[in-house]
């Protein structure tokens, strides 16, 4: 058993945790979790406004649809 924790002891000094052409991976890993973080504080903060502005612009839309079949009603009766 004390040879195989030797072994074992001596492995892992030995071992590399992470070799050096990783190293720029990590920064890559970094930056993508801060990427996501920002986005999820984006959509906490402008996903209300959003939401508003998208109910806001189907009522505009609508408005605009029934002011045109009144159109085509008032040319209709004109003609």
């Amino acid at each position: 058993m004390e040879e195989a924790v030797a072994q074992g002891k001596n492995a892992l000094v030995h071992m590399k945790l992470v070799p050096l052409s990783f190293e720029p991976f990590q920064g890559t890993v970094n930056t993508s979790v801060a990427v996501v973080t920002n986005m999820k504080s984006l959509t906490t903060t402008w996903g209300p406004f959003l939401q508003k502005f998208r109910l806001f612009t189907k009522l505009v839309d609508g408005i605009t649809h029934v002011s045109g079949q009144t159109d085509e009603f008032s040319a209709v009766s004109d003609s």
